[in-house]
């Protein structure tokens, strides 16, 4: 079942993959969702010989069930609702707005801390969003039309692995999307294509920034 020995492995096989790409090095620029997009992004970085920043996106959970996302929210408010899901999950609209709350409470603290409060400038620019792997897709399509927002010319979806059934789902906000690894599976969880998955800590996740 596992497929990459880390997220360094899956950033390298994903950063060879896309040098068949032709993508305008001049004007493109890799965004990573944090933390487990940085590895993957880092190498792919390397690979290409194109920057890399973060784009910090968080996903939208019910209070009593932060793991099971039913959306995702962007810095500047740009929101992405699985509205069936979210009333599936017993979510109105009074709790939503709590959860969105917490969220871009939750994106400042970490533009502050991870980005000095500089947003990455991406307009005119060419963008590559780089996650670890989709399971929803929330969080890389907030990611992708908070991009397009700031102006991006053109925005890319690249990832390891990702449910087949997703890639439809994204295509929706990107202009491309580009999986190494696609999986026919109802349930799919991105942890299971790694034997090392561990959660990245901000310590090991600015020494890749650093570097």
């Amino acid at each position: 079942m596992r497929i990459f020995k880390d997220r360094e492995e899956a950033g390298k096989l994903l950063g060879e993959f896309l040098k068949s790409i032709n993508f305008d090095k001049e004007n493109t620029i890799i965004l990573a969702i944090p933390r487990g997009g940085v590895p993957v992004a880092y190498q792919v970085a390397k690979t290409l010989n194109i920057p890399f920043l973060l784009v910090i996106v968080k996903k939208l959970a019910p209070l009593s069930d932060p793991e099971a996302a039913f959306g995702a929210i962007a810095p500047d408010g740009t929101v992405y609702v699985d509205e069936y899901l979210m009333r599936y999950m017993g979510v109105k609209e009074e709790e939503l707005e709590i959860v969105k709350e917490k969220a871009l409470s939750e994106i400042n603290r970490r533009i502050k801390d991870y980005l000095k409060n500089k947003e990455p400038d991406v307009k005119g620019k060419d963008v590559i969003i780089i996650d670890d792997g989709i399971a929803t897709g929330y969080t890389a399509m907030v990611a992708g039309m908070y991009a397009k927002k700031k102006g991006a010319k053109r925005v890319y979806l690249a990832v390891p692995v990702c449910p087949t059934d997703a890639i439809n789902r994204v295509r929706n906000v990107f202009d491309d999307v580009f999986c190494l690894h696609q999986v026919e599976a109802i349930f799919f969880a991105v942890g299971s294509y790694y034997q090392d998955f561990h959660q990245l800590t901000d310590e090991e996740m600015l020494r890749y920034i650093q570097a």
